[in-house]
């Protein structure tokens, strides 16, 4: 069992997050500023919801951004679950015994606090990424 797991937010894969937010808007969410996330080629906001989780929007900068294709196939759609952790290395070692695999090594992201992120594919649950807020 991996200690302090905390879901954080939905990631939405989306061709336009001014277009989504309009419509999340009118169901009663904030968006927050959006935000540019060079290590992914993305842009980003999130949008909030008095006693509702977060649910982040995410959209390509270009087309070899790794969300173009999910919103070239599915258009927009959930595509991630993310979960806040105390410490991303030690998470990652328990993901991997479980046979998560790791699709990058932790960056620093622009967008959350300049805390740590990565991502991992289950192929029991998908992708799945992993932040450790900025100590």
């Amino acid at each position: 069992m991996i200690e302090h797991l905390k879901f954080h937010h939905l990631g939405v894969a989306t061709r336009s997050i001014e277009k989504s937010a309009s419509v999340y808007s009118k169901l009663g969410y904030t968006l927050s500023e959006v935000k540019t996330e060079p290590s992914q080629n993305v842009k980003i906001a999130f949008l909030s919801k008095d006693g509702d989780p977060l649910i982040e929007l995410v959209e390509p900068l270009t087309g070899d951004s790794p969300v173009s294709q999910i919103v070239k196939h599915s258009g927009t759609t959930p595509y991630h679950t993310c979960y806040e952790v105390d410490d991303i290395n030690k998470a990652l070692d328990k993901l991997e015994d479980m046979n998560f695999r790791p699709l990058f090594e932790p960056l620093i992201s622009e967008v959350m606090e300049h805390g740590y992120f990565c991502y991992l594919f289950s192929a029991e649950i998908g992708l799945f990424e992993l932040y450790e807020r900025k100590k």
